[in-house]
C-alpha cells in the first residue's frame, strides 16, 4: 500500500513506521482541515480530529470529503469525517471547540495541524505548543491566497502579537478558492510528514500559488518566553465563528432546552448530534453538549437569543 512513498530516495520503511506510529491532532476541518487530515490519514497517521461546526451546502465545494448527502443531513463536520477517514487509519472525533477547558484533547499530539478559520483559536494553539513544547503548523487561506508555516522553535505570538482576533476578513467575508486551499493545506500535510518521519522541516512562512518564502523574525515575546498564556487562561463562552453573523455560546443546559428550542421556530435539522432551527430567518443551532452556535448581528444579540430561548 506504501510502496509509492518508500520507494522515494529520501524515505525509508523506518520512516514510514514513525510516521505510523505517530498521532496528529488536526484541528478544524473545512476547505484546509479536511485535506491536511484526508493526506495524513493516508500516510497512516493516527488522527485525532477536532471541529466545532456543522456541514452546510457551501461544505461540497469547499472539501472532497463531504459528500452533498451529509451536508443535506447537517451532519458535524468531525463525524462526517471521522467516517471518511477511519478507512484509513484510526481516528477519534471530537465535536467540540477547541478551548482553555478541554485542552486534554491535545494530550497525545506529537503535532497539531491548524485548519480553523480565526485567530482566536490558533493564539489558544500556539500557547499550548509554547507551553508542553508540541510543534503546530498553521494553514490560513483567504480569496486566492494561502500560507503555510512550522511553528517549533518559533513562536506564531511573536508574529501576529499586533493583529486583533477578529479583524481580519474570513471566509465568509473574502471567499475561498478551494484549489487554494487545497495547495496550502498539502503544504501543511507535507511539512508535518516531513517532521513526524524525523527529516528537516523549514521555520518559514510560505505562500501560495506564488511559491514565496519568508523568514520570519522571532522577537521574543510573554507566551514564548513562558510570562504569560492569556489564551489559556481565558474563560469566554461566547466566539466568533467564520464570518460576521454567526456566534457560538457554550452554556450548561437544562434537559427541556431541545423542546423550548423546537418550539420556537422551524425545525430544520434534528439528529443524534443536533438540533437546528430557522427563527424569524436566522438559525440556532443547538449541540448535545449544550453549545450552541446562533446567527446574530453581534454577541450581546447572540447572548440574548440564547438567554430567551435556552434560559441564561
Amino acid at each position: 500500500m506504501y510502496s509509492r512513498f518508500t520507494a522515494l530516495e529520501e524515505f525509508a520503511e523506518e520512516d514510514l513506521d514513525r510516521i505510523q506510529n505517530s498521532t496528529a491532532v488536526v484541528v478544524g476541518l473545512g476547505a484546509t482541515g479536511s485535506v491536511i487530515a484526508e493526506h495524513l490519514a493516508r500516510h497512516g497517521v493516527n488522527l485525532i480530529v477536532i471541529d466545532r461546526d456543522y456541514l452546510e451546502e457551501n461544505d461540497v465545494y469547499s472539501s472532497s470529503i463531504y459528500t452533498p448527502e451529509d451536508c443535506q443531513k447537517l451532519l458535524p463536520k468531525a463525524e462526517a469525517a471521522g467516517s471518511h477517514l477511519k478507512q484509513f487509519t484510526g481516528v477519534e472525533t471530537h465535536v467540540e471547540h477547541l478551548n482553555s477547558g478541554n485542552l486534554e484533547i491535545l494530550h497525545d499530539a506529537d503535532i497539531i495541524l491548524d485548519g480553523t478559520d480565526n485567530l482566536e483559536t490558533r493564539f489558544l494553539i500556539n500557547e499550548y505548543s509554547e507551553k508542553n513544547g508540541v510543534p503546530w503548523v498553521y494553514t490560513a487561506v483567504l480569496a486566492e491566497r494561502g500560507y503555510s508555516m512550522l511553528f517549533d522553535d518559533k513562536c506564531f505570538s511573536c508574529v501576529f502579537e499586533d493583529i486583533k482576533a477578529g479583524s481580519l476578513g474570513t471566509c465568509e467575508t473574502e471567499g475561498v478558492m478551494r484549489e487554494i486551499a487545497s495547495i496550502a493545506a498539502s503544504k501543511t500535510a507535507l511539512k508535518a510528514v516531513r517532521y513526524l518521519a524525523g527529516k528537516p522541516a523549514e521555520e518559514d512562512l510560505e505562500i501560495v500559488p506564488g511559491g514565496e518564502r519568508f523568514e520570519v523574525e522571532n522577537p521574543g515575546c510573554e507566551v514564548c518566553q513562558g510570562e504569560n498564556y492569556p489564551y489559556l487562561e481565558s474563560s469566554r463562552d461566547t466566539v466568533a465563528v467564520c464570518g460576521e453573523d454567526k456566534f457560538q455560546i457554550e452554556r450548561d443546559i437544562s434537559e427541556n432546552a431541545f423542546e423550548s428550542l423546537r418550539d420556537t421556530g422551524e425545525v430544520v435539522a434534528d439528529n443524534d448530534y443536533l438540533t437546528r432551527v430557522e427563527i424569524n430567518g436566522n438559525s440556532f443551532t443547538l449541540f448535545r453538549s449544550g453549545r450552541a452556535i446562533i446567527e446574530a448581528e453581534d454577541r450581546k444579540q447572540a447572548k440574548a437569543v440564547f438567554d430567551k430561548i435556552i434560559g441564561s
